[in-house]
């Protein structure tokens, strides 16, 4: 049995354009961002902490910020650009090996961020 998940072009497409106009508007709205619940309890970052900032930085080009907060938000914009020109409607299947790898690299990048390992 093979494990992976399945996600449709179609449903990324909108949450792409959700995550490019969030990153766009955040900055004009004077947001704070969102507080990470994980690390306001205990001190130790989520694997998905820094990643509004990222976005935002990443909308605007500036990518050493972006980067710095997390280079999964460089990512995700690439990912949400591309998708908002690839018209094919298909499936991407994606190993859950690389699902969870993906998080444990994220989550490893933002302890040494903050100093936590």
């Amino acid at each position: 049995m093979r494990r992976e998940a399945v996600l449709e072009l179609g449903e990324l497409r909108i949450a792409g354009a959700g995550l490019l106009a969030a990153g766009a508007l955040l900055p004009l709205l004077d947001h704070p961002g969102v507080a990470c619940p994980l690390r306001s309890l205990t001190g130790i970052p989520c694997p998905l902490c820094g990643m509004s900032t990222s976005v935002e930085a990443a909308v605007r080009l500036d990518l050493g910020t972006a980067f710095a907060a997390a280079p999964a938000g460089i990512a995700a914009v690439a990912a949400a650009v591309t998708l908002l020109f690839y018209r094919r409607s298909c499936s991407l299947r994606v190993p859950l090996w690389a699902v969870h790898a993906g998080l444990v690299l994220m989550w490893v990048w933002q302890l040494i961020r903050f100093s936590v390992i």
